[in-house]
């Protein structure tokens, strides 16, 4: 074997490899029925998120779910496209806040914006979540001593609740219960100290008393950072009836809107901030992204007559301290107070904020200021029986399809049609494989199940193409050798003229197509090439190892 097919080889050897690695949590996720998964995400809600965000995202005709066309009321001022992105954005941010996975929010028109929302069935909430007005609020954050004092509280109420689910015999369990109450968990706090805990001797011990705090990647006295990974844990923490006991009635427990990243790994940041508002949107007239003298992206702003007093009055008094800017329960950010701000201010956002960002906080912030009403012309509910429904039958129509041509071009082209059909099942695990690939993320849909059959046809065609040129040579009486070279090269251009026309199809469906139409250009696009890539590569390099033979199965 030579030395180019020993690294052909390799090559698809590894991608081979690759696409099976990246698959492995989609087959384990949709393996598993609706109770093993409600199971996991009530045992280990990390592993359960973990598991989901890496599984292969299926679309609301397959999953269940539901639709909803929102109508954007034109406001007395303002543009309408302007104003269209700016709910949009707030739509955005309230999905996510709720924890809707793989939503699809996009605009339609010049006034409308259409809603998907996999796997959630609930009306009235998703009535509520979308149709009310965005709150703009400017909240000030209590001192980080203070801070630092509630989080060793969740500590070690955390670290008593563990000491009692794991260390107590089951004939203690009412005595245990009683002394682990909400009521005695509050007068323990109110007795005794944070800081007379007993000394950390190592790191096992340090976490057994902090077991909230080992989530915490960083605490910079403004906020807790935590790995993306880790953010439903500590979710599901901080929700426990027992913390939210000792939670203090003037704070607010906020998470940011957005990660962020250090290096490739995703964060949380989690802010300890103060209920009272003061100062809200309502005063807000304007906001732009700028950059400022260093070329950091910034955001000025600028207030009416009221709201610039009111500011003038809150961030005198509180400078060199952080001032929260909150929409919708989510902190944008909280930049530290430098001096005291009247009508025109600016926001920071940070040394690794990008432009986008800060166009996008202004945007969040207009949002704020000029809200406009929003009304649901269209919902509709997808059951989860109907999304089953069609993926049983999309299973089955590739199964038939799958089987029906390999069996086909096993009779016809025998030991050439089993390299087609390996060739065939490669395409099918490429495109799964590349659907999972982080930053692609493709959602896969009902249209991009047939867009997939189709591409089975698209791929095998390509192999017929350079059986039939090989055919042709070896009727010619030319050497197997010889007769393989010419059938790859005579084929080509054909090939790749059928490809290209597939694909300028397919781009132009998903240019002026919408929704289904999208999903099944993307899967025809990326099948179509992928078997341009196996029929020109994998194929010909298992026919490369052939030549040497005086024969050929074709």
């Amino acid at each position: 074997m030579r030395q180019s097919q020993k690294v052909s080889l390799i090559i698809v050897a590894v991608l081979i490899l690759f696409a099976l690695y990246g698959l492995y949590p989609s087959l384990v996720y949709h393996s598993m029925s609706h109770e093993e998964q409600e199971t996991l995400k009530a045992e280990n809600p990390t592993e359960y998120y973990t598991l989901k965000n890496k599984a292969l995202r299926l679309g609301l005709d397959l999953k269940g779910g539901m639709h909803i066309v929102l109508e954007v009321e034109k406001p007395e001022a303002g543009n309408l496209s302007d104003v269209q992105d700016r709910v949009l954005e707030i739509i955005r941010n309230r999905v996510d806040k709720i924890g809707v996975s793989e939503p699809q929010i996009q605009t339609s028109g010049t006034n409308r914006i259409v809603v998907d929302l996999p796997g959630f069935t609930d009306i009235e909430q998703a009535k509520k979540l979308i149709g009310e007005t965005a709150q703009l609020q400017f909240k000030l954050l209590p001192p980080g001593e203070k801070i630092q004092a509630l989080v060793n509280q969740i500590d070690s109420v955390l670290a008593l609740i563990e000491i009692d689910s794991t260390d107590v015999s089951p004939e203690d369990d009412t005595e245990a219960s009683s002394d682990t109450s909400m009521e005695a968990i509050v007068d323990i706090f109110e007795e005794q100290a944070p800081e007379e805990s007993a000394p950390v001797e190592d790191e096992a011990d340090y976490y057994s008393q902090h077991p909230f705090m080992r989530l915490v990647h960083q605490n910079d006295g403004t906020r807790l950072v935590i790995p993306r990974d880790d953010y439903y844990e500590a979710q599901r923490l901080l929700n426990l009836p027992e913390v939210q006991a000792i939670i203090p009635s003037d704070i607010q427990l906020a998470w940011a809107t957005r990660d962020f990243y250090i290096g490739e790994r995703a964060y949380q940041s989690l802010y300890f901030i103060q209920k009272q508002v003061e100062l809200s949107g309502d005063h807000l007239i304007d906001a732009m992204p700028t950059f400022d003298q260093f070329r950091r992206p910034v955001v000025n702003f600028e207030l009416d007559g009221a709201g610039a007093k009111m500011f003038s009055a809150l961030t005198g008094a509180n400078i060199d301290k952080p001032l929260a800017i909150v929409l919708d329960d989510r902190v944008e950010s909280a930049p530290v107070i430098r001096s005291r701000i009247r009508d025109k201010g600016q926001i920071e956002l940070g040394g690794n904020a990008t432009w986008d960002e800060a166009r996008l906080l202004s945007v969040v912030l207009k949002a704020g200021a000029l809200p406009a009403k929003v009304n649901i012309i269209q919902n509709s509910v997808i059951g989860p029986s109907l999304g089953q429904d069609s993926i049983n039958k999309g299973k089955t129509a590739v199964l038939i399809g799958l089987l029906a041509v390999i069996a086909l071009m096993l009779f016809y082209y025998r030991i050439s049609g089993l390299i087609a059909d390996f060739a065939l099942l490669l395409n099918f695990l490429f495109i799964f494989g590349f659907m999972i690939i982080p930053g692609v993320d493709a959602t896969l849909t009902l249209p991009g199940i047939a867009g997939i059959i189709l591409t089975m046809g698209i791929s095998v065609d390509s192999n017929v193409l350079i059986f039939e040129r090989i055919r042709e040579e070896l009727r010619t009486g030319k050497t197997v050798r010889a007769a393989i070279d010419a059938g790859y090269s005579r084929a080509l251009l054909t090939i790749i003229d059928s490809h290209v026309t597939t694909l300028i199809t397919a781009l132009f469906l998903f240019m002026f197509g919408t929704g289904p139409i999208k999903g099944f250009a993307v899967t025809l696009s990326v099948g179509v090439t992928l078997s341009l890539f196996t029929a020109l590569f994998v194929t010909k390099v298992i026919f490369n190892m052939r030549k040497q033979y005086k024969a050929l199965s074709i």
